[in-house]
């Protein structure tokens, strides 16, 4: 369930909190007399698609990871496994990969972006994941990506025409940018972002070129105050 922003940081100033960045996989506890906790996550970016020499297209961008904040209750267990999304390899120039889902315990999960393609034109938009940057356009248009809840997250910069496409932004982080018209490896996006891989860049007959890797997820958990009800 999604609170409005007004509700939730009323709670946010409250400085009994013992606020959790989890940017790899473990445990988290729950504090004595904590019923409910803000947790604000994403799911690992997919990676970006790579740059075939046999065609003359670059590779389209990874989408961003699904983001979400929401308020869960913690009741039922004195822990939670909170895991996160890896980020999806680039493409070699095919095989990229989709990121990882991030999770807290089974009270919350966050998709991970798709996979880049190569050499196939525009970025696939799925709603709620995140839209992957659009590549073999003669203008290098990108789009940004949508987590499920939130403003769009920003794309990474495009490649020069008619280059790659960059990564879908998470609505938590930026995408990768997108090789150059020329030839160029895609940039991955950073590490706990959330964010797509950007596309690898168009040289046709020449040699291939790569697609960015995608960031990995990350999560926040937030305790609430003892005396938190739901409004």
């Amino acid at each position: 369930m999604k609170y409005p922003d007004s509700i939730l940081r009323n709670y946010i100033n409250y400085p009994e909190h013992d606020i959790q960045t989890f940017t790899a996989t473990g445990p988290w506890y729950r504090p004595p007399g904590v019923t409910h906790a803000l947790v604000i996550q994403a799911g690992g970016g997919g990676g970006g698609g790579g740059a075939d020499q046999a065609v003359a297209y670059g590779g389209t961008g990874g989408a961003g990871g699904v983001c979400k904040t929401e308020v869960v209750d913690v009741r039922g267990a004195s822990s939670q496994t909170v895991t996160i999304g890896t980020g999806g390899a680039g493409g070699v120039p095919s095989g990229a990969a989709a990121g990882g889902a991030s999770s807290f315990g089974a009270l919350m999960t966050c998709a991970g972006g798709i996979a880049g393609v190569h050499n196939t034109g525009y970025g696939t938009i799925s709603a709620g994941i995140g839209s992957g940057g659009s590549g073999n356009t003669i203008i290098g248009a990108i789009q940004s990506g949508y987590g499920a809840y939130g403003a769009p997250g920003a794309p990474g910069a495009a490649g020069t025409p008619p280059g790659a496409g960059s990564g879908g932004g998470g609505s938590y982080g930026a995408g990768g940018a997108g090789g150059n018209d020329g030839g160029g490896n895609g940039t991955a996006a950073a590490a706990n972002t959330g964010g797509g891989g950007g596309g690898g860049g168009n040289q046709s007959a020449v040699q291939n070129f790569n697609g960015g890797a995608g960031g990995s997820g990350i999560c926040i958990v937030i305790p609430l105050p003892r005396n938190f009800t739901l409004p």
